[in-house]
């Protein structure tokens, strides 16, 4: 088994949006996450909106498959921490990226 330090993992993100008929429409994008250690977990906390802030700069180092809306054309999302500020403004991309990062582990630990 080969130690990294900076061990990075993709993981599909579902998106769960509630619509107008209060069904739920879903969306995904593929997010690039960097595994924080032990005591850097230990350093986040995850309920208040600045510590999500802190954690989610941490851990959200990348992404594919989103589109920003320009003047009604689609236009391919380049990461950067100003994209990533902007998606993460959004409540149910937020809970989706912080629940399949936390859910990443726990597959991890039971060898999923």
């Amino acid at each position: 088994m080969k130690i990294v330090k900076n061990r990075q993992f993709k993981a599909k993100v579902t998106v769960n949006f509630p619509s107008d008929e209060g069904a739920v429409e879903s969306q995904s994008f593929m997010a690039l996450f960097r595994a924080l250690s032990v005591p850097e977990l230990a350093e986040h906390h995850l309920l208040d909106a600045a510590g999500q802030d802190a954690f989610l700069a941490d851990v959200l180092i990348g992404c594919d498959g989103l589109t920003d809306d320009r003047d009604g054309e689609d236009v391919p999302l380049i990461f950067s921490p100003e994209a990533r500020t902007m998606i993460l403004t959004d409540v149910f991309i937020r809970r989706a990226v912080i629940d399949t990062y936390q859910a990443q582990l726990v597959g991890a630990k039971r060898g999923n």
